[in-house]
């Protein structure tokens, strides 16, 4: 495997690394899309360490930062955000199909690079893959009851004095973040399946306030038939951001299981 820098998009705006493998054995490649705020590697260099393994097993893999941060100027800074944040996704992809012989692109990302990569996916044809860690989730009826169970065992334990909840427990998110309606994930959901994109959703404990079971998905698309092309992970004992090394590796290894093992219906 072996990593190079590199800048495209207007003017060469826009910076990134691409990790190719030592013996490519796809036609796809694979592109991390910025989460909030945080540059191409990642909170704790999730994005690093996931785009080496993912070139250890064949895929191209290349990590950038949006316009604006990191090692990237502002390629687009007169348009709206959404619309910024489509082009210079966008530019990636042509990028990477200039550079090498693909087939596809897979666009993966965690939080708000999950919600960008899906939107994208919706108006770009090459998008046969989109990998979404912690995106949108809403609460269902079988939610509430869920949740209702589980606060009521760690009421018990706190009264009996087998547990005391952590700081940013008591204190609760400390990002606000808006994610995308019910109405707009239905219908790129929708286009997406009828054009065979293949969706992996893979959920952390970081939205246990929000999504706490992995059948939850269904219940949340319920007139929608995803027709094998979803696949969902849960990960109730990780975080959001995946602090600990170990989870890192727990959360990539997953990533790398799916596109590795490649479509398997969720049932």
């Amino acid at each position: 495997m072996k990593e190079s820098c590199c800048q495209f998009g207007p003017d060469g705006a826009l910076a990134g690394i691409v990790s190719e493998p030592a013996k490519p054995a796809r036609g796809t490649a694979v592109v991390l899309v910025s989460a909030g705020l945080t540059p191409k590697f990642g909170p704790f260099r999730l994005y690093t360490e996931l785009a080496r393994r993912l070139a250890e097993d064949g895929f191209h893999t290349l990590r950038f930062d949006l316009g604006g941060l990191g090692d990237s100027a502002h390629a687009h800074g007169d348009q709206p955000l959404a619309e910024r944040t489509r082009l210079e996704v966008g530019a990636a992809l042509d990028y990477l199909y200039d550079q090498f012989a693909l087939d596809s692109v897979t666009l993966a990302g965690l939080c708000s690079g999950a919600e960008d990569s899906f939107r994208h996916a919706e108006h770009d044809s090459r998008v046969k893959r989109v990998v979404m860690i912690d995106p949108f989730a809403y609460k269902t009826a079988g939610f509430a009851w869920r949740d209702l169970r589980s606060r009521a065992r760690w009421r018990l334990l706190h009264a009996s004095g087998l547990y005391r909840p952590l700081a940013h427990e008591r204190a609760g998110s400390l990002v606000d973040y808006e994610y995308l309606p019910p109405a707009e994930s239905t219908r790129i959901l929708q286009q997406l399946l009828r054009r065979n994109v293949q969706l992996d959703f893979i959920y952390t404990g970081g939205m246990s306030r929000s999504f706490n079971h992995r059948q939850q998905l269904r219940a949340m698309f319920p007139a929608t038939d995803f027709h094998g092309l979803v696949q969902v992970e849960h990960f109730p004992q990780l975080d959001h951001t995946q602090l600990l090394e170990a989870d890192r590796i727990t959360l990539i290894s997953a990533v790398a299981r799916l596109l590795r093992n490649g479509p398997s219906p969720f049932t």
